[in-house]
């Protein structure tokens, strides 16, 4: 099996999966520091620290699991727009919900409604059914996220539990 040390490149037509680097700090604190961008991943803004941290932590997943998080960029201007991919996060809460690739992904709002989300999740879902087999990933998403709901169920998660996570429900779901 391929060892990734670092994130592989991902295309896809209108998108750029690309390995994270230091110089995507600003963009990265920017985006976890708009509400809307975060009000369904926890709802709480970053502060400079834990920015730096998703950072590091995301690129760090790659050589420890051989998957990880990529930085996604727009390909007609270049822009950095959103972070995807996958993590185990040896989660606490909810209860049994760690040890599968988990699959996440927080887009800028300033792109919203372009398709984008689908067509990252697609890339991700695709690479990890090449790279790894088409073994169980899992995710969670708040009840009144639709458009991720939407996103997961054409992927082909299917709702298992329901739990609660910070205080927040969250649905629980799977893909065989």
């Amino acid at each position: 099996m391929t060892r990734f040390v670092t994130a592989p490149r991902v295309e896809t037509k209108r998108l750029v999966l690309r390995e994270l680097q230091a110089a995507d700090y600003h963009p990265v604190h920017k985006l976890w520091t708009d509400p809307e961008n975060v009000r369904f991943v926890g709802g709480k803004p970053s502060t400079p620290s834990q920015s730096w941290r998703r950072i590091t932590n995301s690129a760090g997943m790659w050589p420890v699991l051989n998957y990880g998080y990529w930085a996604l960029d727009e390909k007609s201007s270049g822009n950095f727009i959103g972070l995807v991919g996958f993590a185990d996060f040896q989660r606490d809460e909810p209860a049994g919900f760690s040890g599968d690739p988990e699959i996440g992904y927080v887009i800028d709002k300033s792109v919203h409604g372009k398709g984008y989300g689908r067509e990252a999740m697609t890339a991700c879902m695709k690479w990890m059914d090449k790279v790894h087999g088409p073994n169980r990933t899992i995710c969670m998403i708040e009840p009144g996220n639709i458009a991720s709901m939407k996103i997961a169920e054409r992927l082909g998660y299917k709702t298992y539990a329901e739990s609660e996570i910070d205080g927040a429900t969250v649905l629980l779901m799977e893909r065989l």
